[in-house]
């Protein structure tokens, strides 16, 4: 009954995703007005964002610098509020029109599912790899995050990598720091966890200091595929498909179960994705395992040199999920060579993309920009990206970040044993596309 539940729900999500259903772009709730060529001759871009990039990746700042310097090209931006617009993008898109020239997703491998019926433009067919955006002026591998088989779909934005944030003030009260003032790495989940136990303070029955939060809300799908490469250097099985079912991984659920009854490690993310941020913002959890960016957002208010990153135990070998946010031209924009021009310009800017950095944890992709910031958590970040992987491209991969952390929470709060956790999962995984195009 479990199966046939899970299967109508896949069902529903895959109508969601690619079937023109009610959600036209006539809805107000959906609505993003159109780029446009005008009678002036005057081209105006419409760039598409999630809202929150907004802020963090300082598009109004770059879009404001671009219009300053062309008068033949204006852009204006149109947030939106979540990525459930991606379906009428969709609808639009296969039907050859567009609200947008330009859009920026929450990860490239978000883009994969219009890959499917042909949507995107192939930046490799178009001027961008050329002089200070060339292919090798990039960072690590990350352009090869929106890329497959020789089609660049999306152009990266935002490096990031899950990894352990770290207060060290509470590390150097515990003892935990080296005579060098350095964390003393974890060599596995079970030292992780007396760590986290160690720290955790409770004053009167309620927790006042948190030893650990790891991000088990809506992005656990992504915590998942993090751990599982820093323990085992992959996430694929020998036939190079997504498993969640190994020995190593097991033991490390047990381990999360065990630190979740025991409010070592707390479970604010089920109700709220950015509790455990907003707690380490505040001084007052020792650990964070979500993306590394969050160190620089709390220097702040928890001090200066007091945050870091450490690495995911295993990460430091076999890195970890390594992302960034992806910038897509629908092959419906009639204004593809100004989109790509805006692109190369504006949000591939130093400025730009320094700011974002610096102030947000959200490193450049351009290694002349990366290089420019100086920080321990920085350098740190660094050595896990250079070894780490993205998602996997499969068309339907938003149904795990969608139903995956229903799951885990349910396993977590007892409401599912192990065994059954894991079935379920690899069922799912079983269950979805996996092709691309």
């Amino acid at each position: 009954m479990k199966r046939f539940a899970r299967l109508l729900g896949l069902i529903v999500i895959s109508i969601v995703l690619l079937i023109p259903i009610a959600c036209s772009s006539k809805d107000p709730t959906q609505k993003i007005s159109g780029g446009e060529e005008k009678d002036s001759g005057k081209v105006t871009l419409k760039l598409g964002a999630d809202a929150w990039m907004v802020e963090k990746l300082k598009l109004d700042q770059a879009v404001k610098k671009f219009n300053a310097n062309h008068e033949d090209i204006q852009v204006q931006i149109s947030p939106y509020a979540d990525r459930t617009v991606l379906s009428t993008f969709a609808l639009q898109w296969s039907q050859g029109k567009t609200d947008v020239d330009i859009a920026m997703v929450d990860g490239t491998a978000t883009a994969v599912q219009f890959l499917a019926k042909d949507l995107l433009i192939d930046f490799n067919e178009t001027d961008f790899f050329q002089g200070p955006t060339a292919k090798e002026n990039f960072v690590g591998n990350s352009i090869s995050f929106g890329e497959i088989d020789g089609f660049q779909f999306a152009i990266p934005i935002s490096l990031e990598t899950y990894a352990i944030n770290v207060n060290k003030k509470m590390f150097e009260e515990a003892g935990l720091l080296d005579a060098d003032g350095k964390v003393i790495q974890p060599k596995d989940w079970n030292e992780l966890y007396e760590y986290a136990k160690k720290m955790t303070k409770v004053e009167g029955g309620k927790v006042t200091q948190q030893g650990m939060t790891i991000q088990w809300g809506p992005n656990a799908q992504s915590t998942l595929i993090s751990v599982a490469q820093a323990m085992n250097g992959t996430f694929y099985d020998k036939d190079g498909v997504l498993t969640f079912d190994t020995p190593e991984m097991r033991e490390m659920l047990e381990i999360w179960k065990k630190g979740a009854d025991e409010g070592v490690f707390s479970i604010d993310t089920f109700t709220n994705k950015d509790a455990g941020r907003n707690n380490y913002k505040a001084d007052q959890v020792a650990m964070l395992l979500q993306s590394g960016s969050h160190a620089p957002e709390a220097e702040p208010t928890v001090g200066e040199g007091n945050t870091t990153v450490i690495p995911i135990p295993g990460s430091e070998v076999n890195g970890s999920y390594a992302f960034t946010a992806g910038i897509i031209v629908p092959r419906a924009s009639k204004n593809q060579e100004a989109a790509v021009q805006f692109i190369q310009e504006a949000l591939m800017d130093g400025e730009t993309q320094i700011a974002a950095g610096t102030e947000w944890g959200k490193l450049p992709v351009i290694k002349e920009h990366f290089d420019k910031i100086d920080a321990e958590w920085k350098d740190n970040l660094l050595a896990i990206i250079e070894k780490s992987v993205t998602a996997p491209f499969y068309k339907e991969y938003p149904v795990l970040i969608n139903e995956v952390p229903k799951l885990l929470q349910q396993y977590l709060t007892g409401e599912m044993d192990l065994d059954t956790f894991i079935e379920e999962v690899e069922a799912m995984i079983d269950d979805i596309d996996k092709n691309v195009k």
